[in-house]
């Protein structure tokens, strides 16, 4: 087992033992990880609150509307926080392979369409592990998805690592979402020129999200190869966030190194990451753009801000309001796993990298210190998802105590 898997690893163990220490070592660094403090922030002018509370290993989070909001745990319930309570009876309880990094992964709401919902999860497909994008139908009086309808179909297997799992829709009305490499290397996708032609796994996808059909904008639709006309970006080990950019409509997210160089990443269409030939800047490795597989229309570009050791980076999520203050609108908070960390990171004026001064103006943070530097929270148990609420704040889901947080004016 390598050593990224392990820490995951360890933290799902834990959680599931219902353990309560403060803190579980990292098994490269030794340092504290994931713990359990009450959060902080680094900002006067904010405050936490609780939310919710209850939830078990949750992984996801969307608002239906203001009052409502559903949540995915990973053992395959869906759960409702209504009115900040927590709703007893789950709204769906779906069998799920629930190993490691498989389970209840990822969940989308269609815009102006909250009986629309969209769940990303692991399931046996008689014997064979598959990774499935459903689209259900949401009943308000009965509190309840029904009526699911299979959208996407990708591979689950060898497993059980490296799944990803979060799912978006677009500003174009299409459906995003992200699998990794599903602890399987050796193939075209994650750029061994003469392993595995492309089998689904290590991308972007981008779809119809009624038919689950590429779309003839998408960057390899001409290909013809039809598999690559779903694509969107490809070279992905794993990844735990995706979100739009709400001024210019592109596409970021977060993705998983093994020991070094997690990674923020602007995602311009047909972007090849690199993996698993380099991660981090190509300039610190012994790799160059000949070692990779570039299909007709790829491209590859160095990460916008990586992280010199793994810090188990999840969530991104731009602050579309300016309810915190000014100086987070339309910029972004970033989570991690592994301390429950909050990064506040401020956008370029062409909106296509990041503001970063001193030690971090490499793009790089090499050490603790640079690293704290970019932090804005910390203590929030394990972050799986961040979300802007439509009373204009921010919603923070922790993996290992079970709760919601707010992050809210004072």
């Amino acid at each position: 087992m390598r050593k990224k898997h392990l820490a995951v690893y360890i933290i799902i163990a834990a959680a599931a033992a219902g353990l309560a220490v403060a803190f579980y070592p990292h098994p490269d660094t030794g340092r504290p990880m994931a713990q359990i403090n009450a959060p902080a922030l680094r900002d006067d002018a904010l405050r936490v609150e609780l939310v919710a509370e209850g939830l078990q290993m949750p992984t996801s989070m969307r608002f239906l509307d203001e009052n409502n909001l559903i949540v995915l745990q990973k053992n395959g319930e869906v759960r409702l926080v209504s009115n900040g309570t927590l709703v007893e009876k789950p709204v769906l309880k779906v069998d799920v392979e629930n190993v490691a990094e498989q389970g209840m992964l990822g969940i989308a709401v269609a815009p102006g369409e909250p009986d629309e919902v969209y769940l990303y999860f692991t399931e046996d497909a008689s014997g064979i592990l598959r990774n499935r994008v459903y689209k259900f139908d949401y009943d308000p009086g009965q509190q309840a998805l029904f009526n699911g309808t299979l959208i996407l179909d990708l591979p689950g297997e060898p497993g059980p690592f490296h799944n990803g799992g979060k799912v978006v829709i677009g500003p174009d009305d299409r459906l995003y979402t992200v699998i990794g490499d599903t602890n399987a290397g050796g193939g075209m996708l994650d750029n061994d020129a003469a392993g595995r032609a492309p089998d689904d796994k290590s991308v972007i996808y981008r779809v119809d999200r009624q038919t689950g059909e590429g779309v003839y904008d998408n960057p390899f639709y001409g290909s013809e190869n039809e598999r690559l006309h779903r694509y969107f970006a490809y070279g992905i080990r794993n990844s735990f966030g995706l979100d739009f950019d709400p001024v210019t409509g592109r596409l970021w997210m977060t993705e998983n190194g093994e020991d070094e160089y997690d990674e923020v990443n602007l995602v311009e269409p047909g972007l090849n990451s690199g993996w698993h030939r380099l991660m981090g800047p190509m300039a610190r490795s012994n790799a160059t753009e000949s070692d990779l597989v570039l299909f007709e229309g790829a491209h590859y570009s160095d990460p916008e801000f990586s992280w010199f050791d793994s810090i188990g980076v999840t969530d991104i999520e731009f602050i579309e309001t300016g309810r915190l203050g000014g100086k987070y609108e339309n910029n972004i908070f970033v989570g991690d796993i592994n301390s429950g960390n909050i990064y506040f990171f401020e956008l370029n004026g062409q909106r296509d990298g990041l503001v970063l001064h001193d030690g971090l103006s490499d793009l790089v943070g090499d050490s603790p210190g640079e690293i704290s530097a970019a932090a804005f929270a910390t203590g929030f148990g394990g972050i799986t998802d961040i979300e802007t609420g439509p009373d204009g704040n921010i919603y923070v889901l922790s993996f290992l105590d079970g709760k919601i947080y707010r992050i809210t004016a004072s």
